[in-house]
């Protein structure tokens, strides 16, 4: 007769001790589908349970099935294992506090902790800091975690740390600086296990955005196509619907309008799907911008108040002051300018109430264009004056060119010629980079998030 194994002992020990802890006999345990000689078998290691049979009994005593199967040591770092999980599962932008307090259980518990698990713990709180904003934080924890991933040569977790430390560079804006870290993290990634992850997915619409503002069209299109087709081989529909977004721009940078809207409507899908409301409200206000460059006035219309809508629900109000933005100029297109007087106003509000000077700009743009639209020729160069200044202060150059052009023009209507020669002259200094791209930066912005 062969010796029992000493796994299968202990958990009869386990057991055993669990039932009496729970103030159960054998025949109450088993019952109602295993008898109580088959309970006895167990306890004494003389019978293999199942999977499903070791799930019943831990609930029935009471226990985990980890405390049933491992000894305290393994018990501990299966522990840990449980709440690094639970952490990961998290959205670090919603629940990212709690899922610091589950991080900071598990290196309480385990202050030993092995490298590969010290190294997926610095993941998360890098992954969490940069969610919240947090990117000098977010970069130290990434920088850490690819310093103790190439010492001990961890390929998956230095392949994710290289991508959340070019993650804190397109937030940044840096896209310069990002492209190293992502292009490494890509090669890494593709090579290593993690190729069919959810990591993968974001690394590459990291780096799809980050080719793109490069004005490396091509190579972003790759990165896209290869996160839309990770992403749906996962199921990862909010991903999925990153990833077609960002193959909008690609075909919006092209001028090829039809495919942009037809990207942006199936990602309205994925978007649907997931249950994300504030991507859907988004991307239908993108959708909005398509449709007034397609000349298609009253389909932009119908997408932006569709979006509005959805974000009155669930959106920031800096999502709202965008769509607000826009549904302005189209309003103004359809000659209703009471109305798209009413929305740039109220467009303006909303980024105050976020606090985002940009954005306020950007309306004040959009009501100066109303405003002179009604005639009210000093209200407009005073608000383009305005926002030219914030802009250029706040680093939006490409903005800030466009609204000078504006002023200009209106200057030179208003016989102030010295003046409206300064911002013409401003206007036409960086009007390449300008308008090398189409798409609005807060497309890529919602990409990057």
């Amino acid at each position: 007769m062969s010796a029992r194994p000493e796994w299968l002992v202990q958990f009869g020990r386990r057991l055993l001790f669990a039932r009496g802890r729970a103030g159960l006999t054998q025949q109450a345990l088993g019952a109602p589908n295993l008898s109580k000689s088959f309970i006895s078998l167990l306890e004494s290691g003389r019978s293999h349970p199942s999977v499903e049979t070791v799930i019943s009994l831990a609930r029935r005593v009471n226990s985990s099935i980890g405390a049933l199967l491992l000894d305290p040591a393994d018990l501990r770092v299966e522990t840990v294992l449980n709440l690094l999980h639970l952490a990961r599962q998290m959205d670090p932008d919603t629940h990212g506090a709690d899922a610091i307090k589950l991080v900071d259980a598990a290196s309480a518990l385990l202050p030993d902790m092995p490298v590969e698990l010290r190294a997926r713990a610095a993941l998360l709180r890098a992954r969490v800091a940069i969610g919240a904003g947090r990117l000098d934080e977010g970069a130290r924890w990434a920088e850490e975690t690819t310093a103790l991933a190439r010492q001990h040569r961890l390929a998956t977790h230095l392949g994710m740390a290289l991508a959340l430390r070019g993650e804190v560079e397109v937030r940044r804006r840096a896209y310069g600086a990002a492209l190293p870290w992502l292009e490494e993290a890509a090669v890494i990634l593709q090579r290593s296990k993690a190729a069919r992850t959810e990591e993968n997915v974001r690394a590459l619409l990291s780096l799809g955005t980050t080719r793109f503002q490069l004005g490396q069209i091509n190579r972003a299109q790759r990165a896209y196509r290869r996160a839309l087709e990770v992403s749906a081989r996962l199921r990862l529909s909010s991903l999925r619907g990153k990833a077609l977004v960002g193959l909008s721009l690609v075909a919006w940078s092209r001028r090829q309008l039809d495919a942009a809207a037809t990207y942006l409507t199936q990602a309205r899908e994925a978007f649907a799907g997931a249950e994300d409301l504030v991507e859907v409200g988004r991307t239908l206000g993108h959708l909005g911008l398509v449709r007034r460059e397609q000349g298609k006035l009253d389909e932009a219309l119908a997408a932006l108040e569709q979006s509005l809508r959805v974000q009155d629900r669930v959106a920031s109000p800096r999502d709202r002051s965008m769509t607000l933005e826009e549904m302005a100029l189209v309003l103004l297109a359809l000659k209703r300018r009471g109305d798209a007087s009413r929305a740039a106003r109220r467009g303006i509000r909303e980024a105050q109430a976020a606090g985002d000077p940009a954005r306020q700009a950007a309306c004040q743009v959009a009501l100066a264009r109303v405003l002179r639209a009604q005639g009210r020729r000093r209200e407009a160069i005073e608000l383009l004056r305005g926002a030219v200044s914030t802009l250029n202060r706040v680093g939006e150059g490409g903005r800030a060119t466009t609204a000078a052009g504006e002023l200009g023009l209106l200057l030179r209507e208003a016989g102030a010629d010295a003046e409206a020669d300064k911002y013409l002259a401003m206007a036409l200094h960086d009007r390449g980079a300008a308008g090398r791209m189409a798409a609005p930066a807060e497309v890529l912005e919602g990409l990057a998030r």
